[in-house]
């Protein structure tokens, strides 16, 4: 009977601990906070960072397939804990932490200074597009390109920190990298080296609170007729609300020829979105490649030739998405490649202090035809980067080869 009773006594533990910490973002209130006012104080960061790896060795499904040794990994940062006194050390090593699993679903929920922006990059240079009203009232302008931060080159600021950024690939870690030089954790403000034309100009930008910059709110989708043949389409999210906003914006171009599908600036949102716009350009059931459920056309789905244009900020279930279409053999990817993560269910857990993260949980898969979800971005038919030089003349390299391809005589899929 005690034997029993044992048995009866751990199995409730089990589901306990199973709902609390694999099921756990289901249930928390999540928070994020910045590194000033973290909710502890800093002779509390071991407990907090040996909290935080035991829930990551108990939960993370990667390592084995990345080849990480978790408890190597945590004994070292567990070790480096220890000496760390202040929030903004404490702050940092925990991205480099989340940074270490290598996969993008991976990070601390901390809050951070920012300029709002988003630069251009090619070739690892740094270029201002369409600077928002903090950065130019600091002086910036379009085209600036930015040599250096705080007096140190781009180059060598990118490589330094490229350490903290959570990403699958290494062409997606470069990209935000490169992002990260308009955002901190700490800084209110940085001093920025910008080469406009001829000239050499020095600038001071200061960096606001996140969630006291001004609200923007971009299109969830956006659509042109290019000429009398091509439409364009742009899906800048999958987050809700782009169905309706898809629609809309879809029945605008549906009846024309040829279509060229954007999403190169759609970081993901919810994948059952994605495998929902899949249905409006796929011409027989296919299995979704992330859960299997059977996608199934629209009665009225496009029937034209589609290009679809992808770049390494193509991430999440925005990557799905790009992977349901490739499968479904009616379309030509032109770009660069996917970010690599379509998540692998990502989880988020909460210490006992009140910090917050996010990993994935399941372990790795592949598509219903073979391409692995998570560690590889999804490679175009057509490699195409933008130029500068297409760039300063505000030409759009890889749209304009899409528009050649659909426009070019024989055309063979």
């Amino acid at each position: 009977m005690l034997a029993i009773l044992g048995l009866i006594l751990l199995a409730f533990v089990g589901v306990i601990v199973y709902f609390k910490w694999f099921y756990s973002s289901d249930d928390i209130d999540t928070e994020s906070y910045y590194v000033k006012s973290l909710p502890l104080s800093s002779d509390r960061f071991p407990d907090d960072f040996n909290e935080i790896a035991a829930i990551v060795k108990d939960n993370y499904s990667l390592a084995e397939s990345k080849n990480l040794n978790l408890d190597s990994i945590c004994d070292l940062y567990a070790i480096r804990v220890k000496d760390i006194s202040s929030p903004k050390e404490y702050g940092e090593m925990l991205e480099e932490f989340f940074a270490s699993l290598q996969v993008g679903h991976s990070y601390v929920y901390l809050k951070s200074y920012t300029a709002g922006t988003f630069p251009t990059v090619i070739n690892d240079s740094v270029f201002i597009s369409n600077p928002n009203d903090i950065m130019t009232k600091s002086g910036f302008r379009d085209k600036d390109r930015v040599i250096a931060v705080n007096g140190e080159s781009v180059i060598d600021w990118m490589n330094r920190n490229e350490k903290y950024v959570a990403a699958s690939t290494s062409l997606n870690r470069r990209l935000f990298a490169a992002a990260n030089i308009f955002r901190s954790l700490f800084d209110t403000t940085r001093d920025y080296t910008v080469c406009r034309g001829n000239d050499t100009i020095e600038i001071n930008l200061p960096l606001l609170p996140n969630d006291s910059l001004p609200s923007s709110v971009s299109a969830k989708t956006d659509s042109k007729v290019l000429n009398d043949n091509i439409g364009y389409l742009a899906i800048n999210t999958m987050m809700d609300g782009v169905i309706e906003s898809f629609v809309s914006e879809f029945n605008k171009v549906r009846n024309l020829p040829y279509l060229i599908i954007d999403v190169r600036n759609n970081e993901g949102g919810n994948s059952g979105n994605g495998r929902e716009l899949a249905r409006y350009f796929i011409h027989e059931d296919q299995p979704h490649c992330v859960d299997n459920k059977i996608i199934s056309p629209v009665d009225d789905a496009y029937q034209g030739k589609v290009v679809l244009l992808t770049s390494p900020m193509t991430f999440s279930a925005a990557e799905s998405f790009v992977i349901d279409m490739k499968e479904s053999g009616n379309i030509i990817l032109i770009g660069e490649p996917t970010a690599g993560d379509t998540g692998n269910r990502p989880k988020t857990f909460k210490t006992s202090s009140g910090i917050c993260f996010r990993i994935p949980t399941a372990p790795p898969s592949v598509s219903p035809k073979g391409f692995p979800l998570e560690g590889i971005g999804v490679a175009p038919d057509y490699l195409v980067s933008q130029t500068v030089s297409d760039f300063i003349n505000d030409k759009d390299t890889q749209l304009e080869f899409a528009k050649q391809y659909l426009t070019a005589t024989n055309l063979d899929f």
